[in-house]
């Protein structure tokens, strides 16, 4: 049995002991050493808990982004074709979808952005399309009208920035 002296009264005491018999003060870990465990603990629970921790013979981790939207998202592709009519200030484009992924999508949202010649982005209009391109197909949307364009937009550019996976 060892002796170290007691943090509140400065007497010898067993390193066994609980309590100081000299002046009743409770005897343990320090505050430090209580957090730093506390501190381990948590970090020992979190992997236990972590799901790719747990992983059974021939099956791996769930992917959190792989669900059908985010398959699709990476198989579709947008070209295009645009122009002004009216008197300059209407956005006329010919759309060409391919998707080439396995699921049917819908109602898809694309975004154009319009630049003038100096390359500052001066206007940008958002439509949907509603129609469904079927999976592993292509479609294409002639004379589509996305709205008012700036008079001094010289070049655009379209992406598809949403759309629903089709039941």
């Amino acid at each position: 049995m060892a002796l170290r002296p007691c943090k509140e009264c400065k007497k010898e005491i067993s390193t066994d002991a609980k309590v100081c018999p000299h002046c009743g003060k409770k005897v343990g870990t320090s505050t430090a050493a209580g957090c730093l465990a506390v501190f381990f603990g948590l970090i020992i629970l979190g992997w236990i808990s972590s799901p790719l921790h747990h992983s059974e013979e021939g099956t791996t981790p769930p992917n959190v982004g792989a669900g059908p939207k985010n398959i699709a998202r990476s198989q579709i592709s947008l070209e295009y074709k645009w122009r002004k009519e009216g008197f300059d200030d209407i956005m006329e484009a010919d759309f060409t979808v391919k998707n080439g992924s396995v699921y049917d999508v819908k109602d898809l949202e694309i975004v154009c952005e319009h630049y003038a010649k100096s390359g500052t982005q001066i206007d940008s209009n958002k439509r949907t399309i509603y129609d469904v391109v079927k999976a592993h197909s292509t479609k294409q949307f002639k004379n589509f009208n996305m709205g008012f364009i700036h008079t001094q937009s010289e070049k655009s550019s379209c992406s598809i920035t949403d759309f629903s996976v089709a039941p």
